[in-house]
């Protein structure tokens, strides 16, 4: 029987937990926060409770973090509410709801979508699917473009023959260009097929879930036809896929500008309302003053100077403790209220992501 560590009502200093996978990554993790990265592990997975898809969580739970030895996973069971506060365990269990990662893409992702909630409950016994959202920290390209959603409608017999030719261009040609800077952030629905361009360093907030469908793969390393539909077999899976295009009023609602630095005393909006029923993520900026993070179980990333964390430790003692640029924390509810400080620096930036929150109204999908 394993046993769980003292209970401590405080954000906790996560160790780089990079995962290998079947697309190449660079060098812009490792070099944020250190630890092995490269060609074969371009991705982190920041406070994770979830694993790898088809991981036995038992033998070797991919993609887990793990705090002094234990699976957040198993901590979160033991003390869900001072973890997950009250409202959130009622509405949403003892799961956090959100999964949170740094993708640097080394080459562009193949296409491909995941499924909307209504789809994983029918057929993969799960009630989360998986949107997503990217947070552009960094690029080493200068072709900085993600696609997301079709154009035009796509009939399924299409995706079809394009997927038994494997044609990329073709596929890429249906899809929406989005130009991105860093900074900027997007939403992608559940069902849109999409894709990330070569370069790109991304902070991923997304469900709690690894299902991905895929639509291309031909020039990665991926086995397509045998591990791309989540074990469903492609008539099944690509009943995923939203039929219908995305105009430009309505990639302008999943996209949030940049439109200036992060400068001054600020913590506010990083990604479009679009994203709201699923995730939030808090783009903070701190001098000599502090501001203060929303009271929320959430995974705080430091991306930019370096500064002072603030909390209570439950007996009314406040705790302050140095952070800098590419520290990684995973904030329990019951360590609110949190406040960030540039002092001494006079600097520091960074990204507070939590899941929805509870009392708002479930998302309305495609497939609804």
């Amino acid at each position: 029987m394993t046993t769980l560590p003292s209970w401590e009502p405080a954000p906790v200093l996560l160790p780089p937990n990079s995962i290998e996978h079947q697309y190449f990554g660079g060098d812009l993790i490792a070099a944020l926060r250190g630890g092995p990265g490269g060609p074969n592990r371009p991705e982190e997975w920041l406070g994770s409770a979830t694993t790898r898809f088809g991981a036995d969580p038992e033998a070797d739970g991919a993609g887990l973090t793990r705090i002094d030895g234990v699976p957040l996973r198993d901590l979160l069971d033991a003390a869900p509410e001072e973890w997950l506060g009250a409202g959130h365990v009622e509405r949403y269990g003892t799961s956090p709801a959100l999964l949170v990662k740094l993708l640097h893409a080394g080459q562009r992702l193949p296409v491909h979508l995941h499924p909307t909630r209504n789809f994983a409950t029918r057929h993969l016994d799960c009630p989360f699917g998986k949107s997503e959202a990217w947070l552009v920290l960094d690029r080493d390209r200068s072709d900085t473009t993600v696609w997301v959603g079709t154009n035009r409608p796509v009939e399924r017999a299409h995706w079809e023959e394009l997927m038994a030719a494997q044609d990329s261009d073709a596929m890429l040609e249906l899809l929406n260009p989005i130009i991105v800077e860093p900074g900027d952030g997007v939403f992608v629905p559940a069902g849109s097929p999409h894709a990330i361009g070569e370069g790109l360093l991304v902070l991923e907030l997304q469900e709690p879930t690894d299902f991905s469908i895929l639509l291309e793969w031909e020039g990665f390393e991926f086995d397509g036809p045998n591990d791309g539909h989540l074990d469903l077999g492609f008539d099944t899976a690509l009943g995923a896929i939203n039929p219908q295009p995305f105009d430009a009023g309505h990639l302008d609602e999943l996209t949030r500008r940049a439109t200036a630095a992060i400068e001054g005393q600020t913590i506010g909006r990083a990604l479009p309302a679009a994203a709201d029923p699923y995730f939030e993520l808090h783009r903070c900026s701190a001098m000599t003053d502090s501001v203060t993070l929303p009271t929320s179980f959430g995974v705080l990333l430091v991306t930019g100077g370096s500064g002072t964390m603030n909390w209570g430790d439950g007996g009314g003692t406040e705790v302050d403790t140095a952070v800098r640029r590419g520290e990684a924390y995973v904030v329990p509810h019951a360590a609110g209220p949190v406040t960030l400080s540039g002092r001494p620096s006079g600097h520091l930036t960074a990204y507070f992501a939590t899941p929805p929150r509870p009392d708002i109204d479930p998302p309305v999908e495609f497939d609804a």
